[in-house]
C-alpha cells in the first residue's frame, strides 16, 4: 500500500537512484518534515535505505545582516577618524549606539589607541574583509574569525539532520492507496487503479480533550443548585467588610479573641455606618449583655471577612419581611499556616431562614434535607455554643471510611440580634466549611488539590453530589 506522496518519491528515486531529503523536498515540492516521515515509512516497507548525518550550518543574525550591509563599527570609526586624532565626545555623537562597540573592537585589532579623552588612529584606513567573507561563506572561514563572529552574535550555529536516501527495491506495480470507496468509483471501474488501504479495526480513535469546569467550581455550582432547589435565594457581599457586620451585629464582643490579628486579617482605614438607630441598638445590647463600653470606632474597622455570616448579618440589617430563605457561598479569610488541611482562604456556605413560628425542630429538619441532598444520609446533632445563636448545635455526618465527621454549626438566632434589627419572627442560621466538606466527599487527602491546575489531574477528576448515592 503506497500513498500518493510515497509513489512520487519512489518514481523520483527510480530515475535518480539516490538523493538527499532536501533535494527531494525541493524537486517534488513536499515539505522537508514530510519527506523525513515518508522516508521512514518507505524504509520500513523495504523500498529504500536511509543514511542519516548531522552537519553544522551557520546562519546570519539580523545584526550580522546589518553589518554586512552597513559595514563593521570599527570600519566606521577608522573612516571617521581619517588619520586624525579626535575627541571621544565628538565620535560618540556621530557613531551613536555603535560607539562603544567600535572603540572596543578597534582597540582589540590595534587600529586605534586612547589617550585621555582623545582617540588616536594607528592606521589610515581599514576594511574588515575576512569578517565579511566569513559572513558570506562561513563554512570556508578561518576558525578564529568564525568564532569571533559567533561571539559578536553576527552568526548563529545550528546542527541540522541530513538524510541521504537510496532506492534498493523497485515496486512491481505502483498503485496509489484508496481510503474511501465510493459508488462512483465502483460504477466506473476506476477502483481497479487503486490499492485499497486496510483498516486497523483495533486502533483507538484519536483523543479529543473536551473542555470542562474545574471540579471544585463544579462542586460549588452543585451546592448552589441544591440550595435553590430547596427554595433558597442566593445573596452576596464583598470580601472587604467592616467589623460591625462581621462581629458586632452578631453579638460578638469587641474583646473577643476572634478579633485579634492572629485570627483575622485587618485592613488599614475605616468603613462607614449610616443607620444611627441600628448602631444605638447594637451598642445597648452589647453593653447590657457583655457589660463593657462598646466603641463604634472599633466596629467601623476594615477587615477581610472571616465568615460568610457577615453576608447574613447584612441581610438582617436590611430588616427583611418574613418569610425569607437565603444562602450565600463565598470565600473567607483567616491567618493560618498552609498545609494539607489548612488554607488562608477557603469557602463557606451560610444559610438563613426567617419565618413565623420557625422552631428548632424545623431548623434540624432543614439541615437534614441539605445534607441528604449531597449524599450524606446519617446525621447527628450535638449541643454547642456560638455567640449569635441559642440553642446551638454542631452537625455531624457519617462518611464511609471515615465515620462521624463534624460538618457545620447551626442554631436559632439570639433574641438580642433579632431585637437589634427589629425582626419579630423566629430565625435559624447555619454555616459550613465547603472546602473540607469537598475533601471528604471527593476523597482528597490534601486540601490544596481543590485548587489544582494540572490539566491531566483535572481532566480525570469527577464530581458526584447525588442524593441517591
Amino acid at each position: 500500500m503506497l500513498s500518493e506522496s510515497e509513489i512520487k518519491i519512489l518514481e523520483y528515486l527510480s530515475k535518480k537512484r539516490e538523493a538527499s531529503a532536501e533535494d527531494i523536498s525541493k524537486q517534488l515540492n513536499i515539505p522537508i518534515e514530510s519527506v523525513f516521515s515518508i522516508s521512514q515509512l518507505l524504509k520500513e516497507k523495504g523500498y529504500i535505505e536511509v543514511e542519516e548525518k548531522k552537519v553544522i550550518k551557520y546562519e546570519l543574525t539580523d545584526e550580522g545582516k546589518r553589518r554586512l550591509k552597513e559595514g563593521f563599527p570599527e570600519e566606521k570609526l577608522v573612516k571617521l577618524l581619517d588619520g586624525k586624532e579626535k575627541k571621544i565626545h565628538e565620535l560618540k555623537d556621530k557613531l551613536g549606539r555603535d560607539f562603544e562597540i567600535s572603540i572596543g573592537w578597534a582597540k582589540r585589532k590595534g587600529l586605534v589607541k586612547i589617550d585621555g579623552d582623545t582617540v588616536i588612529p594607528l592606521v589610515k584606513d581599514y576594511e574588515a574583509k575576512e569578517e565579511k567573507e566569513a559572513l558570506i561563506n562561513p563554512e570556508k572561514a578561518n576558525k578564529d574569525i568564525l568564532q569571533q563572529l559567533l561571539n559578536r552574535k553576527l552568526l548563529i550555529k545550528k546542527e541540522e539532520k541530513i538524510l541521504n536516501i537510496r532506492l534498493i527495491r523497485e515496486p512491481l506495480e505502483i498503485k496509489p492507496a484508496l481510503i474511501f470507496l465510493t459508488p462512483e468509483l465502483l460504477a466506473s471501474g476506476e477502483w481497479k487503479k487503486y490499492a485499497l488501504r486496510e483498516y486497523n479495526v483495533e486502533a483507538y480513535p484519536p483523543f479529543y480533550p473536551i473542555g470542562k469546569k474545574h471540579f471544585f467550581k463544579e462542586f460549588l455550582e452543585r451546592l448552589r443548585d441544591l440550595m435553590r432547589d430547596l427554595g433558597f435565594k442566593e445573596v452576596y457581599s464583598d470580601y472587604v467588610e467592616i467589623e460591625f457586620y462581621n462581629f458586632d451585629l452578631l453579638f460578638q464582643a469587641q474583646d473577643h479573641p476572634a478579633r485579634e490579628i492572629h485570627d483575622s486579617f485587618a485592613i488599614s482605614g475605616k468603613g462607614k455606618l449610616t443607620d444611627e438607630k441600628l448602631i444605638e441598638r447594637v451598642k445597648q445590647i452589647h453593653e447590657r449583655g457583655w457589660k463593657y463600653n462598646w466603641d463604634v470606632n472599633i466596629s467601623m474597622r476594615l477587615m477581610l471577612r472571616s465568615q460568610t455570616t457577615a453576608t447574613t448579618a447584612r441581610v438582617l440589617a436590611s430588616r427583611p419581611k418574613p418569610p425569607i430563605r437565603v444562602f450565600t457561598i463565598g470565600k473567607v479569610f483567616r491567618p493560618d499556616s498552609i498545609d494539607a488541611t489548612h488554607l488562608t482562604e477557603f469557602h463557606q456556605l451560610d444559610g438563613l431562614v426567617i419565618e413565623d413560628n420557625f422552631t428548632f425542630r424545623d431548623l434540624l429538619g432543614t439541615l437534614k434535607e441539605i445534607f441528604n441532598g449531597i449524599g450524606i444520609k446519617e446525621i447527628r446533632f450535638k449541643p454547642a455554643y456560638f455567640p449569635f445563636t441559642e440553642p446551638s448545635v454542631e452537625v455531624y455526618g457519617k462518611i464511609e471510611g471515615l465515620g462521624w465527621v463534624e460538618m457545620a454549626g447551626a442554631g436559632l438566632l439570639r433574641p438580642e440580634i433579632l431585637e437589634a434589627v427589629e425582626i419579630n419572627s423566629s430565625a435559624g442560621a447555619w454555616g459550613l466549611g465547603i472546602d473540607r466538606l469537598a475533601m471528604l466527599l471527593l476523597g482528597l487527602k490534601d486540601i490544596r488539590l481543590l485548587y489544582a491546575t494540572d490539566i491531566e489531574y483535572l481532566r480525570n477528576r469527577k464530581v458526584e453530589i447525588n442524593a441517591d448515592n
